[in-house]
């Protein structure tokens, strides 16, 4: 009797034991990692621009100064009264995934006149930030905001005499080379948790 693969089942032991013998090596050749299926790269989506500003500390940050990390960038207000605590808060879950794994959370504000390194430490504080792991930015108000529109391409809009600022609640995912390689809504449970495979995957680039 012959099988659906053309190899006697029946009648030839031998080439029922050469079947088997053929689909455990193929099944090791597939186990070994080189031969798996790899995963496609996270894409490119841009370059984060030159900056220059402030920490909560007081102290200059710049584009450079996160070069060699994986960065998490989001755009926050400390005032803020819709969005922003979710944001916090998963910013503050996401410190408990990468802790001394090479990675920086970085929360720009863009109300930095309201913002300065001192309402941002407490601010921090709130959060349960931990220092050079959670990093809070201020500046001026004009290059944090063209750096938000321009350099990660969200929306973010001054506020008016009855409405307050209106920004993005995406979450930006840069890699050790300054580029942006995702971006994840900040309000959705699902792309939280793509970004924290994201990170992973950032790191063994």
């Amino acid at each position: 009797m012959v099988g659906s693969t053309g190899v006697p089942l029946r009648g030839d032991g031998m080439s029922m034991w050469r079947f088997v013998g053929i689909c455990l090596v193929v099944a090791a050749v597939l186990s070994v990692p080189g031969c798996r299926r790899q995963a496609e790269p996270l894409p490119v989506l841009g370059s984060v621009p030159e900056f220059r500003l402030t920490d909560e500390q007081g102290q200059p940050i710049t584009r450079d100064d996160l070069r060699g990390k994986v960065w998490v960038a989001d755009f926050i207000f400390t005032q803020c009264a819709g969005p922003c605590p979710r944001m916090s808060r998963r910013m503050s879950e996401l410190q408990g995934v990468v802790a001394g794994g090479g990675v920086v959370l970085v929360s720009f504000s863009v109300d930095p006149t309201r913002d300065t390194p001192a309402v941002l430490r407490e601010y921090g504080r709130i959060y349960n930030a931990r220092p050079g792991l959670w990093r809070f930015v201020t500046g001026d108000e004009v290059t944090i905001h063209q750096l938000c529109r321009d350099g990660f391409k969200l929306s973010v809009e001054p506020a008016k005499a009855a409405e307050p600022i209106s920004h993005s609640t995406y979450f930006n995912l840069v890699d050790r080379e300054g580029r942006i390689r995702g971006v994840f809504d900040g309000d959705d449970p699902q792309a939280f948790k793509r970004l924290k495979d994201a990170i992973q995957r950032l790191l063994v680039e």
